[in-house]
Order: structure tokens, then sequence, then C-alpha cells
């Protein structure tokens, strides 16, 4: 009982552990979902780049569900570091398509 005691703490212990960073994650990406979103409706950006930015989020979304799948539900410290960098540049391709000049 004392071993299913603590394994279960542990188990615990880890969750909440990574839970924190996958949360991270998962608001950046809404964040950016919004405001590809709200570039859309302000007509900064064109249907053609708003898909085409919508499209990057979901290959991000599916390498991070991949990569968890691959993990047994977790990311190690450097597919986070690798989610965090393809996020950043699709910050970027976002930012520099909302003050490219072209109009939705």
């Amino acid at each position: 009982m004392n071993r299913t005691l603590t394994a279960i703490i542990a188990g615990l212990a880890l969750t909440a552990v990574a839970a924190p960073a996958s949360a991270a994650i998962n608001a950046r990406q809404l964040n950016q979902q919004r405001n590809i979103d709200a570039g859309l409706r302000s007509g900064k950006l064109t249907r053609h780049e708003a898909m085409r930015l919508k499209s990057e989020q979901r290959l991000i979304a599916r390498q991070k569900a991949h990569m968890k799948a691959r993990n047994g539900g977790h990311l190690t410290a450097s597919q986070k570091r690798m989610i965090h960098q393809r996020q950043d540049a699709a910050n970027r391709h976002i930012l520099r398509l909302k003050h490219n000049g072209a109009r939705g």
C-alpha cells in the first residue's frame, strides 16, 4: 500500500509540473488564433493570408500532438523549445502579414 501511495503522489507531482508548460503553449496558440481572427475582421489580413496563417497554426498543433503521442502524453524540454520556436516564427509571420499593406 505504501508503494501505491508513493506512486500516486509521484504521478500527481509529474502532472502538476507538466501541466503549466503545456498550458502556456496552448494559451499562446489560442492567442495567435485570436490575433489572426482580429486581423481578418479588421481588414489587415486578406482571406488568403488568414488561411495560410491558420494552416501554419494547425501544423504546429499537429506536430505538438505527434510529439506528445510519441512520449506518452508529455513533451520533453527540447520538444517544448522546438514548439516555442515554431510559435515565435508563426508570430513573426502574423505580424509581417498584418503590416504588409494588403487589405482584406
